[in-house]
């Protein structure tokens, strides 16, 4: 069966500082570990709550999934203004969004990513979804910024393979730095041969 597709919407507004907690110590360790080391009576025990106060805020584990996707949806958007700022030189503006995305991304262990592939595929296709589109958005922002020499596709089929393998901790681990500096560098060579001179 093929998932649907949704657009991510803005989160519940939660005012509710219990579902705000449990979301908050759900994503935490889902970030960490992976969704599946989440049980949910651990996660019930560790808020000092019952299951009940849990369930009554999120119905069930897929329930708090969808809410941390959203939110993490709504989390990226804040980013784009970042390379939207057209008053700044466009390397400015790349550098600082890469940073900010790299510091976002290393908060997430490939075990959460894997989970939610195998799990979850409707919400890892509505996340997947929703960076496709906000590539092709800084692409459409990049593009006239991009050396005349060089390829248009080739140029961003290299920085789609630096978004996808540079946040691997085994190659940080390979390379014996940080994960955020192994992404931070690599998107700077990428800058630093593909976008025009200022």
């Amino acid at each position: 069966m093929k998932p649907r597709t949704r657009t991510p919407k803005s989160p519940k507004n939660d005012v509710d500082p219990t579902r705000t907690r449990i979301l908050h110590a759900f994503s935490e360790r889902a970030k960490r570990s992976g969704i599946r080391s989440v049980v949910m009576g651990e996660l019930a025990s560790e808020l000092g709550m019952s299951m009940a106060t849990l369930y009554a805020r999120f119905t069930s584990k897929e329930k708090l999934v969808e809410a941390m996707v959203e939110r993490w949806c709504i989390e990226l958007s804040t980013h784009d203004a970042l390379i939207e700022e057209e008053s700044v030189p466009i390397g400015e503006r790349f550098r600082v969004w890469a940073d900010a995305w790299s510091v976002r991304i290393v908060e997430y262990s490939p075990a959460f990513f894997i989970d939610l592939s195998r799990d979850y595929p409707e919400l890892s296709a509505l996340l997947e979804t929703d960076l496709a589109r906000r590539r092709a958005k800084g692409e459409g922002i990049l593009a006239p910024h991009l050396r005349a020499d060089l390829n248009r596709a080739a140029a961003f089929a290299l920085l789609d393979l630096v978004y996808l393998y540079a946040p691997d901790p085994r190659l940080a681990d390979k390379v014996g730095v940080a994960r955020r500096d192994v992404i931070r560098t690599a998107l700077a060579i990428w800058a630093r041969g593909s976008l025009k001179k200022p």
